[in-house]
């Protein structure tokens, strides 16, 4: 019986270590990709971010037309094509180090974060409670870039909380990653918070 006991609590020990080691390399992946997409924006540098758009699903961009939510799926990020209201998202300064599931508060009326800073949130379940928000929420579960996002586990939406001293820019940016197979892909980028019109 002692035996057992020693077995079990070693397996368990050993189940935690290679938990933690799983997170530690998610941790340590994201980390990398939200510098390198964060920085491609400033620069409007295309090739820091494509290499984190899966070529199956390509990258999806939310945004609010007229008040109703919508979606574009574009194969990749080209600074070339005309992308309207994406492009007042680019003036960021991403000068904040990384906080982990650390969440930042939207001031919705004055248009604003209440503190700055960039947050990783994994177990994100923010892309399902945008399905939820379209006017045909079952046509928008059945397309693949939606799927792929469904299971919270595989996604971690990122937030750079930022306010812009100029009122007509989008304060931050915000962004949501996904685990495909062993590797974090940028999926969708979130401009939600700017009417397009």
């Amino acid at each position: 019986m002692k035996k057992n006991f020693i077995y079990t609590l070693l397996f368990l020990i050993c189940s935690f270590s290679f938990l933690n080691a799983q997170t530690a390399d998610d941790k340590k992946q994201i980390s990398v990709a939200v510098i390198d997409i964060l920085k491609g924006f400033q620069t409007k540098n295309a090739d820091l971010i494509n290499p984190y758009i899966d070529k199956t699903y390509g990258v999806g961009v939310l945004f609010k037309s007229s008040g109703d939510i919508g979606f574009v799926l574009n194969e990749d990020v080209d600074f070339d094509m005309p992308l309207g209201y994406i492009q007042k998202a680019w003036n960021i300064r991403n000068q904040y180090p990384i906080q982990f599931d650390t969440a930042f508060e939207y001031d919705i009326k004055n248009k604003k974060w209440a503190k700055e800073g960039l947050s990783v949130q994994f177990n994100s379940n923010t892309i399902n409670e945008y399905v939820n928000q379209f006017p045909d929420p079952d046509s928008i579960k059945d397309q693949n870039i939606f799927k792929i996002n469904s299971n919270p586990k595989n996604v971690a939406f990122v937030t750079l909380a930022e306010n812009s001293k100029e009122k007509a820019l989008i304060n931050g940016f915000k962004f949501a990653m996904t685990k495909i197979g062993s590797k974090w892909f940028l999926t969708f980028i979130d401009v939600t918070e700017y009417n397009a019109e």
